[in-house]
Parts: C-alpha cells; sequence; structure tokens
C-alpha cells in the first residue's frame, strides 16, 4: 500500500489530501495539521457580524469549486455575491471613481486620459517584447499606458498581494499569459489563446461543469468550507494527524520518514508540503541544507486585516469596495464594505467595513491600527463617523512576494528539488496565491503524482 502524507492543512493541504485520496483509493493519505483545518480562513462571530480575516470569498475560473462542493454536499450552502455590491472603485484625487468592467468602461472612466483609452483598443493589435523580469508596473505602462500602470495595475497589485506593482514580476504573477504574450503575433491573439487553452483544459478534465460566475461564500463563513472538507476526508479514509512536523529525514528503500518533537511515524512514499516557506526550511534544515536555504530567500508582505462595524444612519455607501492606488499616499491599502457583498454578513444596522493595512505592525497595538482605518475611512469617504467597534487581526509572515527574481528564485528551488523526486512543494509560494491557485494545483499535484 502507497504511503501519502500532507504537510500543512490549509485549502492547499486539504485539496491535496482531497484529490490525492481520489486518484489513490487504496493509498493511505494522512494529513498532518499543526495548528488547525483553514489556515489563513478562521471565520469569527462578533457583535452579530461574520468577520474574515483571511480569504473571505471564492472566485471560480474553472468549475472545479463547484464540482468541489457538490461532492461535499454544501451547495445548498452557497452564498452569492449581492448584486447591489458589483460596483468596484478606486480612489483618484481623494474621490471615490468606478472600476471599468467592460470594454466599455475603458472609453468612459475618468481614470485614464482619452489618448491611453484609445492606445488601450490599438495595443489589441500590436505585438509586445516583454523579458521574464519586467514589473508588473511596467508591463503596463509599456503595453496600456502610464495612467493604465497607475490606476488599474497598482491597486490590483496592493489589493491582491499587498505589494506595489513596481515590486511584483508580471511573469510571475501571470505565468501563463506571460509566455502567450511573448508568442503571439499581438495581444488580443495572446490572450484569445490564454483564455481558449484554460477553459479547453478544465472541459476536457471536468467535462460540462455549469457554474455562475462571480464570487462565492458560504452561510456560517468561509468555514463551512473548511468543516465541510475535514467531514469529507475523515469519510473517505484521509488519517488526520494534529501534529506539527519539525523534521524530514531520508529512510530505506528511498521512502521519507517526518518526524514531529514529541514522535517519528512510518515513512512515506510520498510527502507534499504545503506550508510556509519558513516552516519548509526548518523542516528541510537536516534533510537538505542547500535547499532549505534557498527556499528560506523569500520574501513576504505582512498584512493587517482591521474589521469596524459603523452605525449605518452615520456611515454606508453602495458597491463592493475601494483600491488605493500607491500614487494617493494613503496608509491603507484599500476597504471592502463587507455588509453590501454577502447576506446577512452584519446586522441590519450595521455598516461592516474590512480594511487592509499593509507593513509590520509589530510597534503598533491594536488600538492603533483601528485608529488608523478608521481615520483613512474618513478621509476616504468624507464622513465623521465612528466605529461603534473594531476588531484587528495581523497576518505575518504576511502574503509570498513574487517580485522580480521570483522566477529565477523558484527555478533554482525546484533544481535542487530534482534530487528528491518523493519531494513535492505546493502552497501559495509555488502554486499563486489565491484559493483557486490552491485549489487548482491541489488537482494537478495529484494527477502528476498519479502519472509518474
Amino acid at each position: 500500500m502507497q504511503r501519502i502524507a500532507v504537510v500543512g492543512a490549509g485549502i492547499s493541504g486539504l485539496s491535496h489530501a482531497y484529490y490525492l485520496k481520489k486518484k489513490f483509493p487504496q493509498a493511505h493519505v494522512a494529513l498532518f495539521n499543526g495548528q488547525k483545518p483553514g489556515g489563513n480562513i478562521a471565520t469569527e462571530q462578533h457583535e452579530g457580524a461574520t468577520l474574515e480575516p483571511g480569504p473571505d470569498s471564492y472566485l471560480d475560473r474553472s468549475g472545479l469549486f463547484n464540482q468541489l462542493i457538490t461532492e461535499l454536499d454544501i451547495k445548498d450552502k452557497l452564498l452569492f455575491e449581492d448584486k447591489k455590491s458589483a460596483k468596484r472603485y478606486i480612489l483618484k484625487d481623494g474621490y471615490l471613481v468606478a472600476a471599468p468592467k467592460s470594454p466599455g468602461g475603458f472609453i468612459t472612466t475618468s481614470l485614464l486620459f482619452f489618448p491611453e483609452k484609445i492606445r488601450i483598443f490599438l495595443a489589441m493589435r500590436r505585438k509586445f517584447s516583454l523579458w521574464p523580469t519586467i514589473t508588473l508596473f511596467d508591463a503596463a505602462r509599456n503595453v496600456l499606458g502610464f495612467s493604465a500602470a497607475e490606476y488599474l495595475a497598482s491597486p490590483f497589485a496592493r489589493g491582491v498581494y499587498g505589494s506595489e506593482a513596481e515590486d511584483l514580476e508580471f511573469s510571475s504573477v501571470f505565468p501563463q499569459l506571460f509566455g502567450k504574450i511573448v508568442a503571439a503575433p499581438r495581444l488580443k491573439n495572446a490572450l484569445k489563446e490564454y483564455m481558449l487553452e484554460r477553459k479547453n483544459f478544465w472541459q476536457g478534465e471536468l467535462g460540462e461543469v455549469k457554474f455562475e460566475k462571480g464570487i462565492y461564500c458560504f452561510k456560517g463563513g468561509m468555514v463551512t468550507w473548511v468543516d465541510a472538507f475535514v467531514k469529507k476526508l475523515q469519510a473517505m479514509g484521509v488519517e488526520l494527524v494534529n501534529e506539527k512536523i519539525a523534521r524530514v529525514q531520508t529512510a530505506s528503500g528511498g521512502q521519507l520518514q517526518l518526524s514531529s518533537k514529541s514522535r517519528q511515524f512510518d515513512a512515506f512514499d510520498h510527502i507534499v508540503s504545503t506550508i510556509g516557506t519558513a516552516d519548509v526550511a526548518y523542516v528541510l534544515r537536516d534533510f537538505d541544507k542547500e535547499l532549505a536555504k534557498k527556499v528560506a530567500e523569500l520574501k513576504h508582505s505582512p498584512i493587517n486585516v482591521v474589521y469596524s462595524g459603523y452605525n449605518r444612519k452615520e456611515f454606508s455607501y453602495a458597491g463592493y469596495g475601494f483600491l488605493v492606488p500607491r500614487k494617493e499616499r494613503a496608509s491603507i491599502l484599500g476597504s471592502i464594505f463587507a455588509s453590501n457583498v454577502f447576506p446577512g454578513r452584519a446586522p441590519d444596522d450595521i455598516f461592516l467595513t474590512k480594511t487592509m493595512i499593509s507593513g509590520e505592525s509589530d510597534l503598533f497595538k491594536d488600538a492603533e491600527l483601528a485608529s488608523l482605518a478608521e481615520e483613512s475611512l474618513a478621509r476616504v469617504m468624507k464622513v465623521r463617523a465612528k466605529p461603534k467597534w473594531s476588531r484587528v487581526f495581523r497576518h505575518t509572515p504576511g502574503i509570498p512576494r513574487y517580485a522580480p527574481g521570483y522566477g529565477e528564485w523558484k527555478r533554482d528551488v525546484m533544481a535542487l528539488k530534482e534530487k528528491h523526486p518523493n519531494l513535492h512543494l505546493a502552497g501559495w509560494a509555488f502554486s499563486g496565491i489565491g484559493l483557486a491557485d490552491q485549489l487548482e494545483s491541489g488537482y494537478l499535484h495529484a494527477r502528476s503524482i498519479a502519472t509518474k
């Protein structure tokens, strides 16, 4: 009987354990959970409101998520984004401007100057030369123009990665799209081929999976998904081990041995690590010092989240929320109007906001971060209302930084790992930072191991 270990029980770990067990139903699959299942997903109830300190929704782009929640039997607990929250905003010159959502929106938006609006449409017929280490900001500037880089690429980078667009490597943020742009004769062809190739691949894997486009959450919060995952894994016979792995060692017959601080486990044929790079480096320190040292080089962007509950009579605003470009020099990355996005997220009289602040926060107390969020919202939204309550959450080390040189770092890591064919590295440092990236990574990794 094959023995497979998955280290880490965030969404990446849960996904890997699930799809590995589906691919190898007779294998012994063990999921090692150092703290609690779900990782950064940690739904909390406070003053009648549902708070999501980490990921608060899922954007399905392949149909895999919808297939999964059917198999987990939680489709009836799915919540769809409220249509009233469809409008997103970007801060420009101190005021909120609606972000374009369609080709026509690029013509009417005040985020871009008119010559650059024309340039975007002309760009579709041109070929662009991009180099592997070009930043997201420079790629947007070269292809779409300076205003697009400042008011589209910059808020995207800050809102999704917690980093500046100048500090992100385009080829690492959009690896498949980068390859298409380099190879295709026109940008339009590159975009079309990228979307078509992705669509055809997942249709070939899953068949025709019908799903409503948009973002999803669950009744009871994202933890509902985690709980259903754990329940399903237990029913499938996956062993859940509440031990934090401290060491990997070579065992006889080419197998690998895992140990916690208190015990040693039987050897495994395959080990999939989905934990953070600092933990990976620690676990591998005796197994392969060179690999451990290289893995530890990756930098992260710490993120602080401040939830605030306002009296709706004093402060409320339609839409999903807003992002702040670097040029606006605000103290926050943006804010989500959480009570607008999904029904029942807060009491009817509460306007719930989720504000993101980047940077190390060790020197700041919770009250200081809450005050910073309050002052920033007051300045942006032009209101004097004070929240009835606030809750602060800190994410350290934070989001992996796909900075210029990330692609080379990843290639070096994978080259060093080649001498350990039964050790597999996954998680958001290697597979993308989104929940969809983690779910798809689990599926594809299981598929790859099964093929080998």
